[in-house]
């Protein structure tokens, strides 16, 4: 039989109310594991870890450097492993073990769920029997398996706070379907990675911008004047930002000549960033603002943080932010 090890973060899955009407709190998981989904012991060896209990709105870079050490000590003993984690914050842990596990050999699998695992209609039974089936797949990526769907970790987003389908990856098809059968598309799997070791740093001076219709780019000029190292602005359709005047345009020359690095991501979720398509794109593209082709908001942002923290170079910074690390971006 398999072995998984089953990594407990806090969030809705394990939570219980205080009281009757009361807001939910904490609870045992071990307990509730072996109350409420015994049959997960007839798919594999299952170990537990409770390295923290959180909401998953408070898990951040501190909490995934814990994470990283504990899966690197236990891959050489497991077959895979599955992270219960909330579902706020998910597709961010699993962007950074994606990028921290270029090496991967074995699947890392995060589910979660909308509604407690003690509650009577929960879909949080059924996430975690898949999440730990599919661990026992030789699948070497870091996957998000919600709602019969499995996706690549960092091309995922989520999409509703109160579906159980919560999850959805715009620019990449499901990696698995999960119904009587579970339904590899072995075309999709990565095959190759990038060949260069990151560690798990993270750099935080970086800012995400969601431009929209009268912000003054004035605003966050002061901002270029600190340890600011990227920005991140989220533009229109393909990547446009206003520009009947050239507030923007000025702002990204003035961050680029103090040596910050501008990146361009869409508010849509489906599609790529063309800066080439209309001419407000290609001003702020000879401005020096860069492309972030198809990727997540929140895969770029993590890889920002790990690439930062791990070159000093500029320049080697945009190079992998241009490229696949692990399947971010096409």
């Amino acid at each position: 039989m398999k072995k998984v090890l089953i990594i407990h973060t806090g969030g809705t899955f394990g939570m219980t109310p205080a009281d009757p009407g009361k807001i939910l709190q904490p609870g045992k998981i071990e307990e509730s594991l072996g109350e409420f989904v015994p049959s997960i012991h007839q798919i594999a060896e299952i170990s537990i870890k409770i390295p923290f209990n959180l909401d998953s709105s408070n898990i951040g870079t501190d909490e995934w450097k814990i994470l990283y050490d504990i899966i690197r000590m236990a891959m050489e003993d497991s077959d895979g492993v599955v992270i219960i984690h909330g579902t706020d914050t998910l597709v961010y842990t699993a962007a950074a073990l994606s990028y921290l596990f270029l090496d991967l050999k074995k699947p890392i699998v995060l589910t979660g769920s909308q509604r407690p695992l003690s509650a009577l209609r929960s879909d949080a039974r059924s996430n975690l029997i898949n999440a730990v089936e599919l661990a026992t797949y030789a699948i070497p990526e870091v996957l998000v398996c919600f709602g019969n769907k499995v996706y690549r970790g960092n091309r995922s987003k989520k999409i509703s706070i109160e579906r159980f389908e919560s999850f959805d990856s715009p620019n990449y098809p499901p990696l698995a379907t999960i119904g009587l059968n579970v339904h590899v598309n072995a075309h999709y799997i990565l095959q190759s990675k990038a060949n260069v070791q990151l560690k798990s740093s993270f750099f935080k001076g970086i800012l995400a911008l969601r431009v929209f219709p009268g912000l003054d780019p004035k605003k966050f000029m002061p901002l270029l004047d600190n340890s600011l190292k990227a920005i991140i602005l989220e533009g229109f359709g393909a990547g446009n930002l206003p520009g009947m005047t050239m507030d923007w345009v000025d702002f990204i020359s003035v961050a680029v000549l103090k040596q910050k690095l501008v990146f361009i991501g869409s508010q849509s979720s489906h599609g790529t960033i063309d800066l080439q398509l209309y001419s407000c794109g290609q001003q702020a593209e000879q401005a020096g603002a860069l492309s972030l082709g198809d990727m997540t908001i929140e895969a770029a942002l993590v890889k920002l943080m790990i690439l930062l923290a791990n070159f000093e170079d500029l320049e080697k910074v945009k190079k992998y932010m241009m490229v696949s690390l692990a399947g971010e971006i096409t």
